[in-house]
């Protein structure tokens, strides 16, 4: 291409001359322009002199050739560039591994734009490589967009069916498209083709396969056989897949530098939105204690969804485990009843939707409705649930901000069973007695260590609280801690019972729980430092607890944070099965009260 030594600004040039510049010099310099195919400079100049001369139909047909021949050239260079590259095919599987190491940099560096260059380019070098696919798949799953991600995967499976992290992360990917069965089968194939059944590489695969079950309904029966049915189609892709490779993904089917640029391009907006994202959900205040990194990740795979007033997020009876934050309006947690609707709690701005799920993997037990136009930000389980296994500290921080918000939750369903029968007067002044004072005793170690064992606590956690924890046992009906008091300390039971119970004015006393050995309570004034929210009784007979005050759960969840986010799991778990209770019996009693 023809260059000039002097390509000076038209701009520039029309300010110099005091704007004195006439069309025909304009139009002389336009054409030099267009004849050393120096178009952009061509283009800019005939738009100039059509402004000057409108609606002149020669400038118009000079303008329009100008445009077709920069065309002409761009797609002149796009086929040069292909040729060069379908020229260099033979022989670059070398190229193409150094570009996939290039590639984990750039994805390790978040520089994923350069990332999918390199792997789109790796694709066209090394077509029967499944790496490529599998990297790019990669990278969209991280962003959570499940339909790229799946078209990647779908690919990088055909090539090789053998690999455990691409069934993994397929599975995944259908189950955030709602394609439960699908995701069973990849799921399956996934714990089939990992080397140890029993590693803890296999635990998350185990534990999606029996989410799964669960969500379809199938008996284990069925699940055994869809188990020999994926482990029939491996053995027959091993005989297939020498065959089939040579024949998948031929070059000259595709528009290959065209798909390239358009990603590229696409992944660089994306990632300005991203970022834009990440700002928004750092002003949460469920997200404060958040990393950057952490909110980074959680971005990637957070969807915006808006909803009409009357709108349903979800239904009860639905087996989906995403929750959602709002973004903007109102929202009900309801239930209908033979009485009418009842309504558990409501949401505003910043507040958690939907943890429950996430955490017990059970059908919704109540509707989440629109009250307003509202927006929510929704975080899908399976990639949520995939970081949690990756990045503990993402996960403990986010179970910090469930136990909160399940806390609130509670304390708003107990006090909500107040309003269902009048308060009679001084039904208020209840006198209270006197705590008996409780006996310290000596629970040997080993059965502490026994309790903490079937909760599924770390050695390490196990360890200190075997440690510091005080144990007191109280006399059959003696007060471990009364409603209104300051909470300071969390217990476990550890022989007998004990009663979670309320004083309803106008009833008398409502139990809410009977608490077992293994059963923890008092943990919600920890969190919210707020006065206890009921009652707390030695029930059936003595009971003997283990104290632990703030101090000692402090260390506790201080510690790696894999034993903190076990702590934490179980108590948010405990806390969404007493809500759960709760919320049934808020519904057994509008039925009692007629619905008024």
């Amino acid at each position: 291409m023809a260059t000039s030594p002097l390509r000076p600004h038209p701009q520039r040039m029309a300010l110099k001359m005091d704007g004195a510049l006439e069309a025909e010099d304009l139009l002389l310099l336009a054409r030099r322009y267009a004849a050393e195919e120096m178009f952009d400079e061509a283009v800019h100049l005939y738009e100039m002199c059509l402004k000057l001369r409108p609606h002149a139909e020669a400038l118009e047909r000079e303008l329009d050739s100008t445009l077709a021949a920069q065309r002409a050239s761009e797609k002149e260079r796009r086929r040069d560039l292909e040729k060069e590259i379908r020229d260099q095919r033979a022989g670059e599987e070398l190229d193409c591994s150094q570009y996939l190491g290039l590639a984990r940099y750039y994805i390790g560096t978040d520089q994923s734009t350069k990332a999918i260059e390199l792997l789109e380019i790796a694709k066209l070098r090394s077509p029967n490589n499944f790496l490529p696919y599998g990297m790019v798949a990669g990278i969209h799953f991280a962003d959570g967009e499940w339909e790229l991600a799946r078209g990647e995967l779908e690919h990088a499976r055909r090539i090789n069916p053998f690999e455990s992290s691409l069934a993994e992360m397929a599975g995944r990917v259908e189950f955030e498209l709602g394609n439960n069965q699908r995701s069973l089968q990849h799921f399956i194939d996934a714990f089939l083709l990992t080397a140890e059944k029993r590693g803890e590489a296999a635990g998350p695969i185990r534990r999606m396969i029996i989410t799964l079950e669960r969500a379809i309904g199938i008996d284990h029966s069925a699940l055994l056989r869809l188990i020999h049915e994926q482990l029939h189609e491996l053995a027959s892709a091993a005989e297939r897949l020498a065959v089939r490779k040579e024949n998948l993904f031929r070059l000259e089917s595709r528009k290959v530098l065209e798909q390239i640029f358009e990603k590229v391009h696409r992944d660089a907006e994306k990632r300005g939105n991203l970022i834009a994202l990440s700002a928004e959900l750092r002003d949460i205040r469920a997200f404060h204690h958040l990393r950057d990194e952490g909110l980074l990740r959680l971005a990637r795979f957070t969807k915006v969804e808006s909803f009409a007033e009357g709108d349903h997020v979800c239904r009860e009876g639905d087996r989906s485990f995403s929750f959602y934050v709002v973004k903007s309006g109102g929202f009900s947690v309801q239930r209908e009843t033979p009485v009418g609707t009842q309504i558990f709690a409501t949401a505003g701005s910043g507040q958690i939707l939907g943890e429950m799920n996430f955490l017990d993997r059970t059908v919704r037990s109540a509707d989440i409705v629109a009250t307003a136009p509202s927006t929510v930000f929704a975080f899908a389980f399976s990639a949520v649930e995939q970081v949690s296994e990756q990045e503990r500290e993402t996960a403990v921080a986010l179970h910090w901000a469930f136990w909160r918000s399940l806390t609130e939750k509670l304390r708003d369903a107990n006090d909500h069973l107040r309003t269902f029968f009048p308060q009679s007067e001084g039904a208020g002044d209840v006198i209270r007695g006197r705590h008996d004072d409780p006996q310290l005793v000596q629970v040997e170690r080993r059965n502490k260590m026994s309790v903490f064992e079937e909760r599924g606590l770390s050695a390490a956690e196990m360890r200190l609280l075997a440690t510091f924890s005080t144990d007191e046992r109280f006399r059959s009906g003696a007060a471990v801690f009364r409603e209104g008091e300051t909470g300071e300390a969390l217990y476990i039971v550890m022989d007998g019972q004990v009663r979670i119970s309320k004083l309803i004015p106008g009833v008398g006393e409502e139990a809410l729980a009977i608490l077992g050995r293994g059963d923890f309570f008092g943990e919600m004034a920890l969190i919210d430092r707020q006065p206890r929210s009921a009652d707390a009784w030695a029930h059936g007979g003595d009971a003997t607890v283990l104290m632990i005050d703030r101090g000692t759960l402090e260390e506790v969840l201080s510690l790696d944070p894999r034993a903190a986010l076990q702590f934490l799991n179980l108590l948010c778990r405990m806390i969404s099965s007493r809500l759960r209770e709760i919320n049934d019996k808020i519904v057994h009693w509008k039925c009692m009260s007629g619905g008024f």
